[in-house]
């Protein structure tokens, strides 16, 4: 991924963002900061996404972002592949509180994880891919996030 990790607070070698998508067989759900999403991002999000939804025809990818703008100026070709894949792909939007840090939090099924965090110019990356009670976690969490968000409006107009 490039980014710097802070080896006290890190699990041992966490997964990236790539892997955690190619591993992925049913289920990914990615709540990101998209200016954070855009700079760790160092591979075709899309062209992935598009392969996870050839796997299975109940995939389930989610996006909760906090900018659907910034999402659709800095990853065009990202948001070039949600317009194709509209019903693997749902996108909402959920502004985040002012003080939090900034996120990438990702979901793979129901065993895998991992999470960025940046503060100031730290950040920590942690992650697993076999810990079923770690991902639990952090899939509620999403979900009541999800509950909370709005359509994206942005992506919407491209998608129409």
């Amino acid at each position: 991924m490039g980014e710097s990790i802070d080896p006290e607070s890190a699990d041992a070698s966490p997964p990236d963002l790539h892997s955690l998508v190619d591993q992925a067989r049913r289920r990914f759900w990615l709540h990101a900061r998209a200016g954070l999403l855009a700079e760790i991002t160092d591979f075709d999000l899309g062209t992935t996404f598009a392969a996870l939804a050839q796997r299975h025809r109940h995939t389930d990818i989610r996006i909760l972002i906090d900018d659907d703008l910034v999402l659709k100026e800095q990853m065009p070709a990202l948001v070039t592949s949600i317009k194709r894949l509209t019903t693997a792909v749902s996108v909402r939007r959920l502004r985040p509180a002012e003080e939090s840090p900034e996120m990438v939090i990702a979901i793979a099924d129901h065993t895998s994880w991992l999470k960025l965090t940046r503060v100031g110019s730290k950040r920590v990356l942690r992650g697993a891919i076999d810990d079923r009670g770690g991902a639990t976690r952090l899939a509620q969490d999403f979900e009541a996030n999800w509950m909370l968000s709005e359509e994206a409006s942005e992506l919407r107009r491209v998608l129409v």
